[in-house]
Order: C-alpha cells, then structure tokens, then sequence
C-alpha cells in the first residue's frame, strides 16, 4: 500500500492553489509544510492531476540535493535525471544545459502548449548558485516563447530563506522563484478526515476496477455496507483524544503520512474482515498508537513552537 496516493481536502486545495498560479502565469511559488505531512506526494498527485485540466502539459519533478560545495555539472545531471534522458551524465556542465534546455524545448513544442511546470523537490536545500543556474533554464526557455512556472516545494525554511533573499536583494531569484506563498497543512478537523476516507472507499486500483482500497481489505464487510468515511468522526476524536492526553494546547493538526499510516494498519492489521465485521474506537486508539502519532507530534510541535508543547 506504501505507493498509493488519495485524493484529500488539503490535496484539494493545493491543487486549486497551483492551478491558480498556472492559470495566471505566477512564475514561481513556494510550497511549505513540516516534514511527514505529505507534501511530496501532494505534489506528485497535482502533478498527475494537471494533465486532466491542461491536457498535454509539460511537468517534471527534480529532488534537491545537500552538497558542501555546489556543481553545476552534478545540478544539471540531476535535471536532466528527473527529465529521462538517457545522457544525464555526459559532457561538460554548459553541455548539459544546453541539452536540457533543448529537450524541454522539443517536449514543449511536441505538446503544443508554451508552458513547463517544474516542481523541485526539498527545495530549503538549494543554494545561491543552484537558483542561478535554475534561473538560466527560466530565461532561457522565456526567450524562445516559453513559460516556465517553479514551484520550491520544502519545510518552512523556504520562507525564511525567501526573507534572506530579498533583503540581500537577489530579486532575480525572488522574482521568478518565490512570488506567492503556499502553506500545505495536515488533517484539521473529522470533516477533512471525512474527506481523506473517502478516498479510500472511492479510489481504485487498478483505476478500471471496481475495487477501492476498502473493498479490498475487506471485502465481505464492504459487501455489507461498511465504509470507512462514516469512520471520520470517531476516528478524529481518538485522534483529539491522544493530542488532549498529550497535554497539548494547540488544536490538533494530524500530519497526512501519520493519518495514512493509521488507516493502513487498521486496514491491513487489526480488521478481521466478516459479514459482521464493525470498525470501533477501541481499534481505531490502537491504530493511533502503533501509527506513532503522539511520539511524533511531540516532536513536529516543539520544532513549531517550543511553547506550545507540555
């Protein structure tokens, strides 16, 4: 189940954000949550989900890398990586820019439209002359009539960093990178946890089957009737009940991959699937506390906000 990706309120509402942007030409925004909220695989599914909207678009996704001393030649390896060509490794640093710019230009030209949606991955970890380097392909393909719109997608680091280079007045990099602020958040309420079960009782897969997530892990009781979205409210009040029990003063935020984590095991460890299977808080509790979700939020509040914490 680890590769699967749902539909979910917070997905839902970074996708119209993103469209937002394209749909008025942004050319650069940032995409900020703290970490194992699920931001990159909410990317990959806008990713996936833009080619419904903007039929043929040019999409691709790079990961950041930490170096104690950035390479051109390693940074535009990675791009071209992250774009397929079988070349990545080949020739020199401006060779490889010119390679990956000439690529995305006939896949650009291939597809009809004039836009390139890039979407770069841990992105607190680029440095000054990595968004130089970015900056070139921006600009580049800008001269040859082409678009391309970034989205840096990482930890809240992104806003301090953006703060950093605006006053060090890097406005090339701010201006084509880091326009507008997106903050991706976790499962906030039993309506959005509504949402998020949905998902799993509506998503197939294979996509042409008739069988859900939940259908497949339990089929006799799906036979029956059972779903897991009439589970949302008493699933987050166990998860509110844990956040209380904590000693927590803040409202209960339940990151995407510690809410994905306790329906898989419920679905996969602890359902006993029958004809008379019914889903109780006394499984849902247990599935919180093997999901590991009060060890971790203790330690996502305290790198929020070490007052917050008990």
């Amino acid at each position: 189940m680890q590769k699967y990706i749902v539909g979910t309120h917070s997905i839902d509402q970074l996708y119209m954000r993103i469209k937002k942007c394209i749909k008025l030409r942004v050319p650069g925004s940032i995409v900020y949550a703290r970490t194992r909220y699920g931001k990159t695989y909410a990317c990959r599914y806008v990713a996936s989900a833009l080619k419904s909207d903007f039929p043929n678009i040019v999409t691709f996704t790079f990961s950041c890398h930490k170096r104690k001393v950035p390479s051109e030649s390693a940074f535009f390896t990675n791009l071209l990586f992250a774009i397929g060509h079988a070349e990545s490794e080949k020739g020199t640093a401006p060779r490889k820019r010119i390679r990956l710019i000439n690529t995305l230009i006939l896949q650009l030209a291939k597809s009809r439209q004039n836009i390139l949606v890039v979407f770069a991955d841990e992105a607190q970890k680029l440095e000054l002359d990595e968004y130089e380097w970015l900056r070139e392909v921006h600009d580049e393909l800008e001269r040859r009539g082409y678009r391309m719109i970034t989205f840096l997608v990482g930890q809240p680091q992104l806003k301090n960093q953006k703060t950093s280079l605006k006053e060090a007045r890097q406005t090339q990099i701010v201006g084509r990178f880091m326009i507008d602020d997106i903050e991706f958040r976790g499962v906030c309420s039993a309506e959005e946890a509504a949402s998020c079960l949905l998902g799993y009782d509506d998503t197939c897969y294979p996509a042409d089957s008739d069988w859900s997530f939940t259908r497949f892990f339990l089929p006799l009781a799906w036979s029956r009737g059972v779903r897991l979205s009439p589970q949302a409210g008493v699933l987050w009040q166990q998860f509110e009940d844990a956040h209380r029990e904590g000693g927590y003063r803040t409202t209960v935020e339940v990151p995407m991959t510690y809410f994905a984590r306790t329906v898989e095991i419920a679905l996969t460890d602890l359902c006993q699937d029958s004809k008379d299977f019914q889903f109780t808080p006394v499984l849902w509790k247990k599935a919180i506390e093997e999901s590991r979700f009060s060890l971790a939020e203790e330690e996502l509040l305290l790198d929020m906000d070490p007052d917050n914490a008990s």
